[in-house]
């Protein structure tokens, strides 16, 4: 069973199937047109900080050779965003901000998917010879990632319930 069908079944919950197109959100992602230079020679795409991810890039990394039925993911971030390409090939993205999950296919490599802060992902569906591209907003720091799904879900809670409360003073 997969986090998407999981998540379908509890109450309350919202569960989006989104094959993109240039455009399209859910479960606080979007997908992020990239420009694309076309050249009989061969095409070109680049990814400029401040244009188009909305944060300054801070890590680059790269996953490939990901084995047929494998998954990679997994978990949330506390601080960090995300952009994720499929600069060759296609896999899935199935992320949940808590109230809404949703699954993107990504198999272009001229449009990106960004992540924000505190959105669980998971991605799978590999197709041979894929690579994901990753622009992180931060360095790598153990302490900023959720690695348990109930536990990203009750700070998850907290904070939200924590944004709905009226400040002290506040009139």
């Amino acid at each position: 069973m997969t986090l998407l069908d999981r998540r379908a079944s509890t109450p309350g919950r919202r569960v989006a199937d989104w094959n993109p197109e240039q455009s399209g959100s859910g479960a606080g992602c979007r997908l992020v047109p990239l420009p694309r230079i076309t050249d009989p020679r061969g095409n070109l795409t680049a990814i400029e900080g401040g244009d188009h991810v909305p944060f300054d890039v801070a890590r680059v990394y790269w996953l490939y050779d990901v084995p047929g039925g494998e998954s990679r993911g997994g978990h949330a971030h506390r601080e960090l965003q995300q952009l994720i390409v499929a600069v060759a090939g296609s896999f899935d993205v199935v992320v949940d901000d808590g109230t809404e999950t949703a699954r993107f296919h990504l198999n272009r490599s001229y449009v990106g998917l960004y992540v924000p802060r505190m959105t669980w992902r998971e991605l799978g569906n590999f197709s041979s010879g894929s690579v994901c591209l990753v622009l992180a907003s931060l360095h790598y720091a153990e302490d900023d990632y959720h690695r348990e799904h109930e536990a990203f879900l009750r700070h998850r809670r907290a904070e939200d319930a924590a944004a709905a409360s009226p400040r002290p003073g506040a009139a």
